[in-house]
This record gives structure tokens, C-alpha cells and sequence, in this order.
């Protein structure tokens, strides 16, 4: 199943499968748990995506999903510009590298799989935060998990190639708070697809 499920979702689709097998065995509800098994295919997809441009400076979106917010915004005592990213059930999970990055500090907090239509979810859900480097250039990731996550996978590493997998999300958030000067090329209410093209980085420029 490596390259066309994700590695988030191997347990699931045994389960499924074995609960499907059972059910054609004894002749029960076999169509019901077929359907169980293609939702969770479906769900764990993990199709292969190529960057959308090799340009170093280039920034790429981290998951599929549809452009929520874009604006300024302030994240550690500092002017930054704000991208989110909402990932809906429909969308492809897998979290890819938005750069050629290392990874300078990686921190999960434990949590519940609230609605995201409750705005209490936004404190008590799940979450990461991953702060990266690239060259000067620095800038953090806040991944918040949906009521479709059941978990938060994400890779224990310390660098990353353009496009790379680190992690899954089943449903939730991704934001970007970016150096100030990020010439953004999306705009709010615009799918996106992992790789696909955000925007581009100002060479030379950092968020202080």
C-alpha cells in the first residue's frame, strides 16, 4: 500500500478489511462494511505530488484544502503575514514539506477532536506547532486537528526537502505565520493542493 495510502491510515484499512472479510464469511451486512472499507481507502489516499516549482524561494502549500484567511497577523511578539489552510474530509491528509526547511523545534499538545464549527475547539483541540529554518528565513506551522482526526501524525525529523511527507491530518487547520514581506500569490476561498503554489519568500529578509 506504500505511495497510495498513507502510512497514518495501515491500521484502519486492516481493520476495515478484516471486519469486511468476517462479513462475507457469516453472511452478515457484507455491502455495509464494503462501504466502510472504500470510505476508508478513500479517507487515507495519499496520491504522490510533485513540487510546483523548483524555485528555492518558492513557498508551497503544506495540504490540500481551501484558503480560509490571509492576513496580518502577530505570533510570537512579532508582525507576521497569516495564511490558514482548512482540510476538509474530502481533502488529501498528507502534510508535505511547504520548502527545502530544517526543522528548529517541533512541539505537540495533547487534546480533544472538537467540531471546528465550535469555537471552543480552537483551545481544547489538538494541536502542533513546528517552527522552521530556511537559510534566515523563519516561520511557524500550527496544525489544529479536526473531529475527523483521531490523531496528530507528525514525523520526528530535523530537515526537510520541498514537497516531503512529515505527517497526516484527517481533518482540521493548517496556518502559516510567514515573514511580513512573503509575496502571497493565493487569495481567500481558493483550493489549494499540496506542492501547489502559495507564494514566494523575499530572498535576503527574515522575521525578527
Amino acid at each position: 500500500m506504500s505511495g497510495y495510502i498513507a502510512k497514518a491510515g495501515y491500521k484502519f484499512i486492516l481493520f476495515f478489511l478484516i471486519l469486511f472479510v468476517l462479513s462475507l464469511l457469516f453472511g452478515i451486512l457484507p455491502l455495509f462494511f464494503a462501504i466502510l472499507l472504500f470510505l476508508g481507502l478513500y479517507f487515507f489516499r495519499d496520491p504522490e505530488r510533485e513540487p510546483f516549482s523548483d524555485d528555492k524561494l518558492a513557498l508551497l502549500s503544506p495540504i490540500d484544502g481551501k484558503i480560509k484567511e490571509i492576513s496580518a497577523s502577530n505570533f510570537d511578539n512579532n508582525e507576521v503575514a497569516k495564511i490558514v489552510i482548512k482540510k476538509s474530509f474530502f481533502d488529501v491528509g498528507t502534510l508535505r514539506a511547504v520548502s527545502d526547511v530544517k526543522v528548529a523545534e517541533i512541539r505537540k499538545r495533547h487534546g480533544l477532536f472538537l467540531c471546528q464549527a465550535m469555537k471552543i475547539s480552537e483551545f481544547l483541540n489538538e494541536r502542533a506547532i513546528i517552527r522552521f529554518e530556511k537559510e534566515n528565513i523563519k516561520f511557524v506551522m500550527k496544525i489544529i486537528a479536526g473531529a475527523f482526526s483521531r490523531s496528530l501524525e507528525i514525523s520526528n525529523v530535523t530537515s526537510l526537502k520541498a514537497s516531503r511527507k512529515f505527517g497526516f491530518l484527517g481533518s482540521g487547520e493548517v496556518i502559516l505565520y510567514l515573514p511580513r514581506d512573503t509575496k502571497i500569490c493565493v487569495s481567500v476561498g481558493e483550493s489549494v493542493k499540496a506542492a501547489s503554489l502559495l507564494g514566494y519568500f523575499e530572498e535576503g529578509k527574515r522575521d525578527e
